[in-house]
């Protein structure tokens, strides 16, 4: 089980990775899952649009894992 500071890490993380994805119109959301961030996408990435996630991830949250899930897009019912 994580402990506090590499939850309030993780954390931290998300919100630098969220400030710089969710802008992204292929992006529907970031989120934690134990110690890892996943990454919501509303569609398959083009290989430059997966260069520029991937560029992001690894200045904003070097070194934790990172899960991708291509959801679509989130809508309010």
């Amino acid at each position: 089980m994580p402990d506090k500071d590499s939850k309030d890490d993780l954390a931290g993380a998300k919100k630098r990775v969220s400030d710089h994805l969710l802008p992204l119109d292929f992006i529907s959301g970031v989120g934690t899952s134990g110690s890892g961030l996943t990454v919501y996408l509303t569609r398959a990435l083009a290989p430059a649009e997966e260069q520029k996630v991937k560029k992001i991830l690894d200045s904003e949250a070097s070194g934790k894992p990172v899960e991708f899930v291509k959801t679509g897009e989130f809508k309010a019912s």
